[in-house]
């Protein structure tokens, strides 16, 4: 299977050795070891390089012949939050960033560190990949330890060549270093991703899934103490089950400067963190430790603490039109600089009162190796001081490369930005895997559902109900162009996939209807994938929830998709109850969920809801005795939910929760309904 290794090196001046297992330099080994002691399925595989002198890395590849050619699909993970990572095959390619852009947007993804051929079948993948294989088995490899660097996975369709890269540019060898620590595994896709984590280091616990309001996506940098007062206000009259207010971008005297708020906060973010308990919510604030512009005062008083090139230059972490311009990157390892953060993650959480931090920007921390540490470790090191200044409170990590964040922060963005509309057509031709897009955030959603619950809960970033209707305490800040079917679905696919539900929207803005689809997200729950599906953009997706079974459709393109249901009955509250052969047709970007009903000839049985996105979710207790039947919804079940229950023919009334309930005749089923209203007061709960 090992069919070559290739070691750079630098010894006083660079020589770079290319050698067989059986003829390495002189001086110089590497030794590999494998083991499945304690694995199910599949081994452990460690390659360490000794060496008599010290060396100074450059890079290490290893390559395989795997005989993937005929796989299904190569999972290519992206290099940080933002990157683009879904399932692709040997048709597919990853083109490169279009040149004159380089200079604004390489610092935000992989660019500099990965050459790409843009050839189809030539795919690359950060920290773990995985290939489907014939018969629905996956062959999943995957970096267990990325303290030595970060692992880069570069398969090629049409040679099957794999090769397996360790990123130690910069790193300072004495006499061993661990190149490679891989786990490889065979299987079902479930049971080899659990195992996979299970052998990593995870310090910190996976917390429940969560649900709450954030300012970003609708007031941007205008965020003020106002809007804050009046957001939290409406969000509490409406008495809406969120844990989360946070607090986003705009806050601060400049970027860089986390001590103090602006102008727009006059009463001070200690009282604002106290207004926001008050009203029942966990305060949240957002951060960026490891950037500033030149406006800000670190950047005038601490010039020390800027990251620098072999030049001396300040490094460039970024370009945003909202920060003045260019923003730079800050030295982790400058004498005094994790003593200024210390005092600021002291002061936001224990002086303040923030309990929920948003730390973004991260990955602007290891854009250079430093003091002998390639990228990754820089980034490592980094998250595990991160980690170790938060402990008390949630921690939401944002742009930041996955392998260092996994079980460092409570929860992660796993995609890009969304945006106010459905795609950037300027950003995609210049081929950016990092743009704001709400398609391209989704790709993400879906391509790195599988990390939910494993190594952090998974943050799909926002959803969107609102229109728009104008800036101000009292409005909406930014116009929703997202048609009313990609609304729906980015929310769909927010709650399904997702382990933190974010919006952003004022609620005083929207309408009925609007406010009525919001409350159909509650409660808010965990559902159990049992397989997804896709075909050029329609997407099927199978999942339980409490026992019961869904079947969700999505239609992420922009053509009418019909397909022809399988199994069944279902029940879709628009649609009523299809049965297996029924075509369904689906408008450009129209998701459909559907409850799997499960008939009993003798006696009733739960045929649907409407009030839930999952319809029947909020159904928390069913109870049926011969003569009565017994209703539990959730306390955070909608008002207007209604729940339908099947009778057997012959029936003509039944008792639900001490009340009779005429029995409804409709395409051959019989049925009741009851209104939710009835099912909270009468005598269910």
């Amino acid at each position: 299977m090992f069919a070559r290794m290739e070691l750079a090196c630098l010894e006083g001046r660079q020589k770079r050795f290319y050698y067989t297992r059986e003829a390495p330099p002189d001086g110089i080994s590497i030794t590999l070891e494998n083991s499945a002691q304690g694995l199910q399925h599949g081994q452990q595989v460690l390659a360490e390089l000794r060496h008599r002198e010290p060396l100074e890395l450059l890079g290490f590849k290893l390559e395989l012949l795997p005989g993937l050619a005929g796989s299904g699909g190569m999972m290519v993970n992206g290099f940080q939050s933002w990157s683009r990572s879904e399932e692709l095959g040997a048709a597919d390619r990853i083109p490169p960033l279009f040149a004159p852009a380089r200079r604004i947007l390489a610092a935000y993804g992989d660019y500099r560190y990965h050459r790409y051929s843009g050839r189809p079948g030539r795919l690359h993948s950060w920290t773990y990949t995985y290939f489907r294989l014939p018969g629905g088995a996956v062959f999943f490899i995957g970096s267990v330890d990325e303290k030595a660097g970060y692992t880069l996975f570069e398969y090629d369709y049409g040679r099957d060549r794999l090769l397996i890269e360790k990123d130690c540019l910069g790193a300072v060898s004495a006499k061993s270093y661990p190149l490679l620590r891989l786990y490889l595994g065979w299987g079902e896709l479930e049971p080899v991703l659990k195992e996979y984590f299970s052998l990593l280091p995870l310090p910190r616990r996976i917390p429940p899934r969560a649900t709450g309001w954030t300012s970003w996506y609708n007031y941007y940098t205008g965020i003020s103490e106002a809007i804050v007062r009046h957001n939290l206000k409406e969000l509490s009259r409406r008495e809406l089950p969120l844990e989360i207010f946070q607090i986003d971008d705009g806050w601060q005297s400049a970027l860089g400067d986390w001590l103090e708020g602006n102008a727009k906060f006059p009463a001070g973010m200690p009282a604002l963190a106290m207004a926001i308990r008050e009203h029942g919510f966990r305060p949240g604030l957002w951060l960026a430790p490891f950037i500033c512009d030149r406006t800000s005062r670190l950047f005038q008083e601490n010039p020390q603490w800027l990251l620098r090139n072999r030049r001396g230059k300040p490094v460039k972490a970024g370009f945003n039109p909202n920060w003045k311009g260019w923003f730079y990157a800050l030295d982790f390892y400058a004498p005094g600089f994790q003593d200024h953060l210390r005092r600021v993650f002291q002061t936001v959480q224990e002086e303040w009162g923030f309990s929920m931090l948003k730390l973004d920007f991260l990955y602007a921390a290891a854009l250079l190796p430093r003091q002998g540490k390639p990228r990754g470790q820089v980034m490592h090191e980094v998250m595990e001081f991160v980690h170790a200044q938060t402990r008390k409170s949630r921690l939401l990590g944002c742009g930041v490369p996955l392998g260092p964040a996994m079980g460092r922060v409570d929860y992660c963005r796993i995609g890009s930005d969304v945006a106010p509309y459905w795609e950037d057509r300027f950003l995609k031709a210049l081929q950016y895997r990092e743009r704001v897009s709400t398609v391209n955030s989704l790709a993400g959603t879906i391509g790195r559902r599988h990390l939910d619950r494993k190594a952090f809960r998974n943050d799909p970033d926002v959803f969107m109900l609102r229109d728009g209707a104008g800036a101000g305490a009292g409005g909406n800040g930014s116009r929703n162009r997202l048609d009313p079917e990609q609304r729906y679905t980015l929310f769909f696919l927010n709650n399904l996939l997702g382990g933190l539900i974010f919006f952003s929207d004022n609620v005083d803005g929207y309408k009925d209807e609007q406010l009525q689809l919001l409350r159909r997200s509650f409660p808010s729950l965990d559902a159990e994938l049992l397989a997804l599906d896709h075909d050029r953009g329609l997407y099927r997706i199978e999942f339980m929830i409490e026992k019961k079974s869904y079947l969700a459709l999505c239609n992420l393109t922009a053509a009418p998709r019909t397909l022809t249901l399988e199994g069944g009955p279902y029940f879709h509250p628009d649609l009523f109850v299809l049965f297996a052969g029924h075509t369904v047709t689906l408008e450009p970007y129209r998701t459909l969920c559907f409850y799997r009903v499960e008939p009993r000839e003798s006696k009733p049985y739960l045929l649907g809801s409407t009030g839930h996105i999952y319809p029947g979710a909020q159904v928390e207790k069913l109870i049926i005795r011969p003569q009565s039947i017994t209703l539990h919804l959730h306390k955070h079940a909608s008002p207007e939910s209604k729940v339908l229950l099947a009778v057997p023919r012959g029936v003509i009334n039944l008792q639900v929760n001490k009340v009779n309930y005429p029995v409804t005749l409709k395409n051959r089923v019989h049925f009741v309904t009851v209104t939710g209203r009835d099912a909270f007061t009468g005598g269910a709960v």
